[in-house]
C-alpha cells in the first residue's frame, strides 16, 4: 500500500473513508481515531489480518482519557470499520457489548457549614500588588458557580456582554454539547455581582470577560482549580473529608441542594426536576435524576418521601465532564 495507512487493515480503512466521504458523513472524529488504530495494530498487532473482538477492546479502552465521550467515539469508529469489513471479510467483530466505563467516585457534597466556611475563606483574600483581581474575583467567582450551579468553564468564559445585572440574567452560550441557556441569579447574588463590576471596572475597565485575569483575558479551569485549593486550605476540614473537595462540588452540592428542598417543601417533583436539568444545561432529566441517591444518602429521611422515584435511578450514570 502506498497510502496514508500501513497497518493490514490499510485498505478496509481507505475504502470505509472513501464511502463514507461519499455519502456526505463527517469524518471530524473519525480520521483522527482510525490514524490511531492504524498505527496501534503496526505497533501491537502487526500480523492480525482479522478484526476480531480481542483487537477491538484492546484499541478502544488503550486510551489515557477519561472520557466517556472520547470512548464513545473509538467504539463507534470500530462499529463503522466492522459494518463496511463485514461483507468483505465475513468474520468480522461488531461491537455490541456495552462500554466498560469505570464508576466514576462521587463527588464531595458540601454540607451548609463547610459551605459557611469556604465562602468566609473567600472574603479573606486581601488586595496584593499581584495578582491585583483576586480579592474580588475570589469572594464572588465560587459564589456564583454554587449559586447558579454553573460548570467551572461557564463561569470562566462568561463575558461581559452576557450578564444582565439590571435584571439578573445570564446567558451561557455554546456550553457542554454546544448548548445555550438562560440563567437567572437571586436577588442577592444579582447585588453581589454588581457591587463586583462596580469595584473591579475601576481597576480593569472595559474588560470583556467578567472574571478577568492577569495572565490571561480571563480564568481557565486550571487556575480557578488552583485558587479554590489555596482558599480551600484556609478551612477547618481541609484534608479532614473521605472526598477532596473539588471547584466542580460546588456545582454537584447546588444539585443536591436543589432536589432537597424540594422534596423537603412538598413541590411538584416532576415539574422541579424538568426545570432544574434545563437550569443546569444537562441534555436531559434523567441525567439530573442522578443526584437523587446523593440526597438520600445525605438525609435519610427523606428516603420515604423520595419513594417512587428511586427506581428511575436504575441506570442512571454520573455523566458531567
Amino acid at each position: 500500500m502506498n497510502g496514508k495507512y500501513k497497518s493490514n487493515f490499510a485498505q478496509y480503512i481507505e475504502g470505509m473513508r472513501r464511502e463514507k466521504y461519499n455519502s456526505g458523513f463527517s469524518l471530524k472524529y473519525m480520521d483522527k481515531h482510525l490514524d490511531e488504530f492504524d498505527s496501534f495494530c503496526r505497533n501491537y498487532f502487526p500480523n492480525k489480518d482479522l478484526l476480531d473482538k480481542e483487537l477491538v477492546e484492546a484499541w478502544v479502552y488503550r486510551t489515557d482519557s477519561k472520557s466517556i465521550q472520547e470512548i464513545q467515539k473509538r467504539f463507534r469508529t470500530m462499529v463503522h470499520l466492522g459494518i463496511y469489513m463485514l461483507p468483505l471479510r465475513g468474520e468480522t467483530y461488531i461491537a455490541k457489548s456495552k462500554l466498560k466505563i469505570a464508576k466514576p467516585k462521587e463527588p464531595h457534597i458540601f454540607t451548609d457549614a463547610q459551605l459557611e466556611e469556604f465562602f468566609r475563606a473567600c472574603d479573606r483574600f486581601k488586595a496584593v500588588k499581584f495578582p491585583p483581581y483576586r480579592h474580588l474575583v475570589t469572594s464572588v467567582l465560587f459564589r456564583l458557580i454554587y449559586c447558579c450551579g454553573l460548570r467551572n468553564s461557564e463561569a470562566c468564559n462568561l463575558k461581559c456582554s452576557e450578564i444582565n445585572l439590571k435584571d439578573g440574567v445570564i446567558k451561557i452560550l455554546e456550553s457542554k454539547g454546544h448548548k445555550n441557556r438562560v440563567v437567572y441569579m437571586s436577588d442577592d447574588m444579582t447585588k453581589l455581582c454588581r457591587k463586583y463590576d462596580s469595584a473591579i471596572e475601576t481597576m480593569n475597565p472595559g474588560r470583556e470577560y467578567f472574571f478577568p485575569s492577569t495572565r490571561a483575558k480571563n480564568y481557565n479551569n486550571t487556575s480557578i482549580c488552583r485558587l479554590f485549593d489555596s482558599t480551600l486550605k484556609q478551612t477547618s476540614f481541609f484534608m479532614k473529608t473521605s472526598k477532596k473537595p473539588t471547584c466542580h462540588g460546588l456545582r454537584h452540592t447546588f444539585a443536591v441542594n436543589s432536589m432537597r428542598q424540594c422534596i423537603e417543601e412538598g413541590e411538584n417533583f416532576d415539574t422541579m426536576i424538568r426545570y432544574l436539568s434545563r437550569y443546569m444545561g444537562h441534555s436531559s432529566p434523567q441525567n439530573t435524576m442522578y443526584y437523587l441517591h446523593m440526597v438520600i444518602n445525605l438525609v435519610p429521611e427523606i428516603r420515604r418521601m423520595a419513594k417512587g422515584y428511586e427506581d428511575i435511578l436504575n441506570g442512571v450514570a454520573y455523566v458531567e465532564e
